[in-house]
């Protein structure tokens, strides 16, 4: 069977780009190794209680907000009901041994106020950062949805780090401490990470942040519904494990582990660049193109302790959700102040940890709660990955989950009966990212380094995924726009988003 348009990936960009081609009459067929779509952000269920995995909270839900627009323009909006994040403390900063304690409320001007009355001597330098941050997010390619969609100037935005304005604003002490936390989003330093990158990361936080009714699960099923109603055909379970060429080197079709074989108009793969080059004969690439993709740094990766924690004894069940420490709220906990905040060599008692509470809305219907907990680590290649024999490994991930867990117990003590259900490490990053590396958010963004762009040398074959465009859910769909606008063209994607936006 050949198709207009074929997606190797059902992670959130594979199922954006085949939405989008969908939306434009396409026949399209989405291919996807793991049994259901989307599985890193799907979450999983353990003795009775949720967890989220690779999905913890968004930003840019707001009505009219960009990944509002982005969702409506998926055809997923609908199916989604917004819950909003405390509008006072949405993200919490804590380092213990100095007492800095400051909590992230939502909307700009809320947040210039607190830092300002926090910092009255950076006052000025507040003020001009997120306004420089607000213009620069709103100047990026579809983001801005009331101007003309201009090509994307890789150049321009790689030319100017977050810490080179942290300089130029003079921003210093703990005011750089609390406005570099969200590095973490996508795991790169200030150093590294284009100031233009941060702000279309961060801009939609700082407006507002948001999770779904139901996780990152109640996401997939909308786009599994999407998908349906656009008539994609979805095929799970089905290992890409070659694309084929002609004797003219053009595509001419696609092998899979049980034999079956797919042909295509367009291939556009979402995979991680050095997953997809393992697919791709040598002769397809020149050898300097391989070698740059094969450069190209990962983000952290991360060690990830999913906890379970009782409902609270006495403690009634419809008053929970409304708990400072629980539902709408995360929690960053530093390093001590003599260290750097992203320092990922420190122990596990000391690196930056980052708790999650998406799943506490369980207490409501007086179940016990999953709490996610990050300790962002060093990448490592696979023989580092490898070398622990399984006993020992084992032996590892638990050490992990019980000290995270005791360090937790101390530092919030009004949790009760916290439990460590499982912990991931960068050994299940590799395997369920198809990240070399394990890393978070798979190939980083950062000044100097050239990422690869939605159009290949290789006829009618394209590229989206986070490499792409940016970390996260927004950077995932953008980078499907990307690689649907050299598709279609950009006058063809830009009339779709105006028509979906003159809908709502």
């Amino acid at each position: 069977m050949k198709y207009d348009h074929l997606v190797i990936g059902a992670g959130v960009s594979g199922i954006s780009t085949a939405l989008l081609l969908a939306r434009f009459g396409g026949r399209v067929a989405l291919l996807e190794q793991a049994a259901r779509p989307a599985p890193l952000i799907d979450g999983f269920v353990r003795n009775g209680v949720y967890f989220e995995a690779g999905f913890h909270y968004a930003g840019g839900l707001e009505a009219g907000g960009v990944l509002d627009r982005h969702l409506r323009l998926l055809g997923v909006a609908d199916d989604l009901q917004r819950v909003a994040f405390d509008p006072q403390a949405y993200d919490t900063v804590i380092q213990p041994d100095s007492g800095l304690n400051f909590s992230f409320p939502q909307g700009y001007d809320a947040l210039c106020r607190r830092l300002q009355q926090q910092f009255p001597k950076q006052s000025r330098a507040v003020a001009d950062y997120l306004e420089r941050l607000r213009h620069t997010a709103g100047t990026l390619p579809y983001f801005n949805s009331h101007e003309a969609i201009s090509p994307l100037d890789l150049a321009a935005l790689h030319d100017c780090s977050l810490q080179q304005v942290f300089t130029e604003l003079g921003i210093g002490g703990n005011l750089r401490t609390l406005l570099q936390v969200h590095c973490l989003l996508y795991g790169a330093r200030p150093a590294e990470i284009p100031f233009a990158i941060h702000a279309g990361v961060v801009d939609g936080y700082y407006r507002s942040a948001s999770t779904f009714k139901g996780g990152g699960r109640s996401l997939v099923k909308a786009f599994s519904l999407a998908l349906k109603r656009f008539g994609v055909d979805l095929f799970c379970g089905c290992r890409v494990t070659g694309i084929d060429l002609t004797a003219a080197d053009n595509i001419a079709g696609v092998s899979c582990a049980d034999g079956r074989q797919f042909a295509a108009a367009n291939y556009i793969s979402s995979l991680h660049p050095q997953a997809m080059l393992k697919l791709v004969p040598d002769k397809a690439f020149r050898p300097v193109y391989r070698r740059r993709l094969n450069a190209l740094a990962e983000t952290t990766s991360g060690d990830i302790v999913f906890l379970r924690c009782q409902r609270p004894a006495g403690m009634r069940a419809e008053g929970l959700c409304e708990s400072h420490l629980l539902a709408g709220h995360n929690y960053f906990f530093l390093p001590p102040s003599s260290a750097d905040i992203l320092d990922l060599t420190l122990s596990p008692q000391e690196r930056l940890l980052y708790l999650n509470f998406a799943g506490s809305g369980g207490f409501s219907e007086g179940r016990d709660c999953g709490i996610t907990a990050i300790l962002p680590a060093l990448p490592k290649s696979a023989a580092d990955n490898e070398a622990l024999p399984r006993q020992l490994y084992a032996e590892k991930k638990a050490m992990i989950g019980e000290l995270v867990c005791g360090r937790i117990a101390k530092l919030l003590p009004e949790l009760a009966g916290l439990q460590v259900e499982c912990v991931a490490t960068t050994k299940t990053l590799r395997r369920i990212n198809l990240s070399p590396r394990g890393s978070l958010y798979g190939v980083k963004h950062m000044v100097g380094q050239f990422n690869p762009v939605p159009r290949t040398r290789l006829a009618d074959f394209y590229l989206t995924g986070q490499a792409v465009a940016a970390p996260g859910l927004l950077g995932a769909i953008t980078s499907a726009l990307l690689a649907v606008a050299e598709i279609v063209g950009p006058d063809q994607l830009q009339k779709l988003r105006s028509e979906v936006a003159c809908d709502v």
